[in-house]
């Protein structure tokens, strides 16, 4: 089983929220309403406990938004760079539950890109010089351009989801 496919149901972790909130945001606006309420985890050490208390969309949000962090502040070099491909398995599953193909088969090709030149990335962990890497795997910036036009959708999904099973993401307040 994968650590980060457990979710204690009794446990779930489901803020308040008014349910005007929930249902007017949109975008990216919506996506960091319903996350930042259960970001709760002070370092990253702490994802795989939290995560527990997350339903799966709860998870595919989560775990897009670390994916996202990375990719458009350094692209898919980055986020393997920093480490976070420990996620990925829960980012695939994330994408295939809000049903996200074009964007599952990019991650699914960064990831190949990846695997194919892993050594080369840890030997610039080692050294912790990235720079190289932007150098010699031009690939990756192609990779980025095209997250680029896919991440919006990818948001809208998110939230399509969402709001069609809101007892995942909230309790609504009043």
């Amino acid at each position: 089983m994968k650590v980060f496919d457990l979710f204690e149901k009794e446990n779930h972790l489901r803020p308040a929220l008014k349910k005007n909130e929930f249902y007017t945001l949109k975008g990216w606006d919506f996506g960091w309403e319903i996350l930042e309420t259960i970001n709760v985890a002070e370092s990253r050490d702490e994802d795989e406990e939290l995560s527990k208390r997350f339903s799966p969309g709860q998870k595919a949000l989560y775990f897009f938004w670390y994916l996202d962090a990375q990719v458009t502040n350094g692209g898919f070099i980055q986020f393997y760079f920093n480490e976070y491909r420990k996620y990925l398995p829960t980012i695939k599953e994330g994408l295939k539950l809000i049903s996200d193909t074009d964007l599952l088969d990019l991650v699914i090709k960064a990831d190949n890109e990846y695997l194919i030149n892993q050594s080369f990335f840890n030997q610039k962990i080692i050294k912790g010089d990235q720079i190289p890497i932007y150098d010699k795997l031009t690939v990756f910036s192609e990779i980025d351009d095209t997250y680029f036009l896919l991440h919006d959708k990818t948001m809208h999904l998110i939230e399509k989801y969402a709001k069609s099973n809101p007892d995942e993401f909230v309790a609504f307040k009043n």
